[in-house]
């Protein structure tokens, strides 16, 4: 059996009665999670970009199906999942997957197979299952690349996983469901999303590959219901225009496509965001509030900030060093541990304001990151998951306090409850650019909780838009 057959199987054969209790868990978590971040992201613009989209979406009509999250109506599904992929990243406030590499896949599967859901009205077992499996499934094409590469091939498994959350939930079969894996590889790109003219350089466009993904995915399960048909062999080491070849170079670990495959999900690892901006930054923004809370100080007392880091995440968010002490844009904000640390000290915690055009216009926080200094610290290494950070604060008065935080809030080894992501939600909602009132959050959190007994997602997505 080829490794595509095997996934396949996998994919189509696998019923929500074979999930483990933690599994179905960790689901509604990530449902919860996607929901309030994709809410609160209508409002992330840099120029109204977000306003536009959902105002061109509209305009383009079409059958009504598939809620647009935050700010209502109701369009065709691969529209839906379009904008609604592209809330979900606006405030960087997305969970993370962190092995020996990064992904964001929550943020792609979640409106996928929300939007297809809702235009199918399926039940909650079956969301959970699909959400459960294609995220797996996306996350092993990724950890097969064997590497973080900040590439292309970043966000290209997204593709993947959006296909598989759709196919899965239009039940199509083994062969279907093939075609339909292969036509998200098909159409992806993803091109310059984090490098040039990406969100390294401040562009508002932050956010479009993710919805690029979750459009594709919708129309590749369409497309492969409607009776398209690709090669099968895509994943296949002796392909030579396989996935990896394309996208990778060729580097490429086969095995870990297959790997106790139903025994293991990746989703029970993934680790959710406190704090709307890069994962890298909160364990030094952890840091500095603990030091803040623990000695009675506040934004006045503070005369210098040392940030101790893992190479990766000084080279990712604190170089070159006077960028990221003077960010242009709300963007540049969610990538500058500068910025992150010391929007926190003057606030004396970090949501999303401290990532707002009104922090950028707070001479405060300005003169405390340009107080900031960052280096790069050989002990903060870890084997696997989030490298650990430490921060120093030097006071008017000459004290230095010091804090070390080994694993942030919201990681496996110190993770949130699911009353924890309610708090979160509940908090998201007020900044959706339609806020929802307080009985619909009740009502979707209650039906989240449940979503195994929900009879029809739509009752869901109804109270949102």
């Amino acid at each position: 059996m080829t490794i595509i057959d095997k996934l396949t199987r996998y994919l189509v054969d696998t019923t929500y009665g074979d999930l483990p209790p933690a599994v179905i868990d960790a689901t509604k978590k990530q449902v919860l999670d996607t929901l309030a971040v994709t809410l609160a992201g209508t409002t992330c613009s840099i120029g109204g970009e977000m306003q536009g989209l959902a105002e061109m979406v509209k305009d383009w009509g079409g059958k009504e199906e598939s809620t647009i999250l935050g700010f209502g109506g109701r369009v065709p599904a691969p529209n839906a999942a379009l904008v609604n992929g592209i809330s979900s990243v606006r405030l960087d406030f997305d969970d993370t997957l962190v092995t020996w590499a990064n992904m964001h896949t929550s943020r792609t599967v979640v409106p996928s197979a929300l939007a297809m859901a809702e235009s199918r009205g399926s039940n909650g077992e079956a969301l959970i299952t699909a959400i459960a499996l294609a995220y797996d499934f996306a996350c092993r094409t990724k950890l097969a690349s064997g590497g973080n590469k900040d590439n292309i091939v970043r966000m290209a498994h997204n593709f993947f996983g959006a296909g598989a959350a759709a196919a899965r939930l239009l039940s199509l079969d083994d062969e279907k469901f093939q075609n339909a894996l292969f036509l998200s590889f098909h159409q992806m790109c993803g091109a310059g999303s984090t490098g040039g003219g990406g969100i390294r350089s401040g562009a508002s466009l932050k956010g479009v590959s993710n919805g690029f993904a979750a459009k594709g995915g919708v129309i590749a399960a369409l497309l492969a219901k409607s009776g398209f048909t690709a090669a099968p062999n895509f994943l296949d080491p002796e392909n030579r225009e396989n996935f990896y070849e394309v996208f990778c170079g060729g580097s490429y670990l086969p095995w870990l496509l297959t790997e106790n495959l139903g025994e293991t999900y990746t989703g029970v690892i993934t680790s959710q965001k406190e704090f709307p901006c890069c994962h890298g930054q909160h364990a030094s923004i952890e840091a500095a509030l603990a030091i803040l809370k623990e000695n009675g100080l506040s934004y006045s007392d503070v005369a210098e900030v040392t940030l101790l880091l893992s190479q990766f995440d000084y080279l990712l968010l604190a170089e070159p060093i006077e960028s990221k002490r003077n960010p242009k844009n709300i963007i540049e904000t969610q990538f500058s541990v500068c910025w992150g640390v010391a929007s926190a000290i003057v606030y004396g915690d970090a949501g999303i304001r401290n990532f707002s055009e009104e922090a950028l216009a707070d001479s405060r926080i300005r003169d405390i990151a340009a107080r900031t200094t960052a280096i790069i610290d050989k002990s903060m290494t870890t084997e696997y998951g989030f490298p650990p950070a430490a921060v120093e604060i030097k006071t008017t008065d000459g004290t230095v306090y010091s804090r070390r935080v080994e694993f942030p809030f919201g990681t496996p080894g110190k993770p949130m409850s699911f009353n924890d992501i309610v708090s979160k939600f509940n908090y998201c909602c007020d900044y959706a650019a339609n806020p929802v009132p307080a009985e619909n959050r009740e009502q979707v959190v209650r039906m989240v909780e449940d979503l195994e007994h929900v009879d029809d997602v739509r009752r869901i997505l109804h109270l949102l838009g």
